[in-house]
């Protein structure tokens, strides 16, 4: 199955209402990243960068200027004030794995963390973008012979060498964004192809890039594993940061030259973790003293999509290379495929049976950008044990801030994918940001999208671990997404198909744990087969009228008893179970008298334990009835609606005939 990145919006079906002026940025279509604006901070002046011409190569916005007009966002979870509170529980000794296209380790802002630790600590390629094929050849004194060309440069391999067999292969064409990166060295060849050759040195492997392509190597260094020393070279006038994997079978060097071609991978990095970002003193990510596992699963010269094989090399080997550290790991991806569906697919049986052998790693993925329409989340996004993040679209973006105006406050992003059969997202946090990019993608640090809510959840959680590593106390991902949820404030006139749990804040999170509360994590399957109830042609009959829920728990806090609460007048559930060690099985009836006006009906069963009324809500079953209106019975008038900034009205329509043509006229005032 194939992945693609998440930081685009798509066309909305549904009535979305504008807003404030410059309510959310211009979007570019799929599937570029979001464009930057001509001025900020005023996202309604934002346009995308011809795709016809290569970006600037200065600032869309100074980092200062972004900084201070709080363009991280930090203030929307209470980050800002948790790290005046407490500072050193901003995510240092925890390391974050960001599966992405790629995280360039020389920008600004992510060279160190807040203790002056190296920031990347490993990058990793899994996609094959840079794979490079090796042949073996023996040199002939300074002269070098392979893929039919002559090459020289001998005699300063040769004093690293230490075998006669060496290796010769070529770097192909780099592609960045969605077209090739042209001249790189700046010779007027728009399809450079390096030489590389790669030798066994008395200290492992070494590649000698051509990248000046003037066909010797005497004038170039030798390039180590990235593991090896962290080294990095930078290649073309449009510079493009890349390192060396190597690997070996049977004696023989595979070599994987890797660079962020997408430049998402960065941006989001920086969102997570960033420190200092483009020097300016204090702009940071969310957790800036962790350190960040580049996890490199995108082919962007296959346009920028993943597969599920290199995702899960990605988690398998962050887990190890945590774990052989003692490190605390956080995962996240803003990689997902965006449709409809019921039941579980491949994809989340595979995440989740990853995170139930590992009950300590939380994993935040992108929700996805194809809402405001129900039933649009995304996989893995809808795996049962991620922490699926919606996104909200800050206040900073929705208006230019003028000294001693009141900010405005966060909004739904009209973009995030909601739930429907399944009962995602779990959280929203900020789905816009200025970030870190490569220097070849300057003059883009503005991207939009639920890529950018999945690596802020991310830090949260860094710093939720850094905070309890730090006093000593041990916590699992089923207490950390407890927390997070538990504490999170929903958003007004929205429901939890919407944005989950709501808004997390983080010191409210923070004090959930100090206070000794668990969380279990279960698995939710309704009668239909998603995690969530979905009927959308209403109850259509007798039989309809119960929905049936199985819950699994599968590790943390496992109550003997359960109270349940439900919030609508037409469902209704027992006031305690049994929790069954083998799962419950739950009925819950639903009234149809009550079921009758057209429109979208979303009722929560919410589990909470007898003796904790604090710990919040242990797991919820969420079940959603939509009554279409029937244009059998007249045409429909609905006068006087008022839709509010941020705000979706949703019809739902019966049609008469299949392949009916349908007829809408909508007026507007104000």
């Amino acid at each position: 199955m194939r992945l693609v990145r998440w930081s685009v919006l798509s066309v909305l079906a549904t009535a979305v209402a504008a807003g404030c002026a410059g309510a959310r940025p211009t979007m570019a279509p799929a599937p570029q990243n979001a464009q930057a604006p001509a001025s900020a901070p005023a996202p309604g002046d934002l346009a995308p960068t011809p795709v016809d011409g290569l970006p600037p190569l200065h600032p869309v916005l100074s980092p200062a200027a972004a900084y201070l007009a709080g363009m991280l966002s930090l203030r929307s979870a209470g980050v800002d004030r948790f790290a005046v509170t407490h500072p050193t529980y901003d995510g240092r000794g925890v390391v974050i794995g960001i599966l992405d296209t790629g995280v360039d380790p020389a920008v600004p802002g992510l060279i160190t963390t807040t203790t002056g630790a190296p920031k990347v600590i490993e990058i990793r390629d899994f996609s094959g973008e840079g794979r490079v094929t090796l042949t073996p050849f023996t040199p002939d004194g300074n002269t070098l012979a392979f893929g039919g060309r002559r090459f020289v440069g001998g005699g300063r391999i040769g004093r690293m060498a230490v075998s006669n067999t060496w290796y010769g292969g070529f770097l192909r064409e780099i592609t960045l964004g969605r077209a090739p990166a042209g001249d790189l060295n700046g010779d007027g060849n728009n399809t450079d192809v390096f030489p590389v050759v790669v030798v066994r040195a008395t200290d492992g492997w070494v590649a000698f890039i051509d990248s000046n392509l003037n066909g010797s190597f005497e004038d170039e260094m030798a390039l180590h594993d990235y593991r090896e020393g962290r080294q990095t070279i930078a290649l073309g006038s449009r510079p493009i940061t890349l390192a060396a994997n190597f690997s070996e079978v049977n004696g023989v060097p595979i070599l994987d030259i890797t660079g962020d071609t997408g430049a998402h991978g960065t941006h989001v990095a920086g969102i997570a973790a960033g420190h200092n970002i483009y020097n300016v003193a204090g702009f940071d990510g969310v957790a800036p003293g962790a350190q960040v596992l580049n996890l490199k699963i995108a082919n962007n010269a296959r346009g920028g999509i993943s597969v599920n094989g290199a995702m899960v090399r990605a988690m398998r080997y962050a887990a190890s290379f945590a774990a052989a550290r003692g490190l605390p790991l956080v995962l996240t991806m803003s990689f997902g495929v965006g449709d409809e569906h019921v039941g579980p697919v491949v994809i989340d049986s595979v995440v989740n049976e990853f995170l139930r052998t590992h009950p300590d790693i939380v994993f935040t993925v992108s929700a996805g950008n194809d809402g405001p329409g129900l039933s649009t989340l995304s996989y893995p996004g809808s795996a049962d044990l991620v922490l699926a993040v919606g996104s909200l679209l800050p206040g900073s973006f929705a208006k230019p801030t003028v000294p001693g105006e009141v900010p405005s406050p966060d909004v739904m992003g009209d973009w995030s994918s909601r739930g429907g059969s399944i009962g995602k997202p779990d959280i929203v946090t900020p789905g816009a940001a200025y970030s870190t990019v490569p220097r070849w993608d300057m003059g883009h640090e503005i991207k939009v999208g639920t890529s950018m809510s999945a690596p802020y959840a991310a830090g949260l959680v860094a710093r939720l671990l850094s905070a309890m590593g730090q006093e000593e106390r041990h916590v699992t991902a089923a207490d950390l997404i407890a927390a997070l949820r538990a504490t999170a404030a929903p958003l007004t006139g929205w429901t939890s198909l919407d944005d989950g749990a709501g808004a997390p804040r983080l010191e409210a999170a923070y004090r959930w744990l100090v206070a000794g509360h668990q969380g279990g994590r279960f698995l939710v399957r309704a009668d239909q087969g998603g995690s969530s109830g979905f009927r959308r042609d209403g109850l259509l009959g007798a039989g309809d009228t119960v929905a049936h829920f199985r819950i699994e728990h599968v590790d943390g806090f496992r109550p003997a008893r359960v109270e349940l609460k439900d919030d609508v007048a037409w469902m209704s559930v027992p006031a305690t179970i049994t929790a069954d060690p083998r799962g419950i099985d739950l009925a819950v009836p639903m009234d149809p008298r009550r079921l009758t006006a057209p429109g979208v009906y979303v009722g929560t069963v919410t589990a909470a334990v007898p003796n904790d009324t604090l710990a919040g809500v242990l797991f919820s079953l969420k079940n959603t009835v939509v009554v279409p209106y029937d244009l059998t019975r007249g045409a429909l008038s609905d006068t006087h609606r008022h839709v509010a900034p941020s705000q979706v009205h949703r019809y739902f329509l019966l049609v008469p005939t299949a392949g009916a043509t349908l007829s809408i006229a909508v007026r507007g005032s104000g």
